[in-house]
């Protein structure tokens, strides 16, 4: 999972403004500041499943069902 989000990091580098993560045990806190927006959610990791809570910003929610998609297929690419 580190390395998922160190790769991310590298390669949304112009548009992230502040990415921080903070772990405890299997479970992380991930504040994340892109393109001018903010947000933060949770992020736990079990031995068969990665469970994602994110609050999103109300003007990003048009693209909601895109944007879980794409976060999807980037954990699936990395577990596999």
């Amino acid at each position: 999972m580190e390395e998922l989000i160190q790769h991310s990091r590298e390669e949304y580098a112009k548009e992230i403004q502040d990415l921080a993560v903070d772990w405890l045990d299997y479970r992380a806190h991930v504040r994340l500041q892109a393109r001018g927006y903010s947000t933060a959610g949770n992020l736990e990791v079990g031995d068969n499943m990665v469970e994602l809570d994110f609050y999103l910003p109300f003007l990003l929610q048009v693209f909601g069902k895109k944007i879980r998609a794409v976060i999807q297929e980037k954990l699936e690419e990395s577990l596999a």
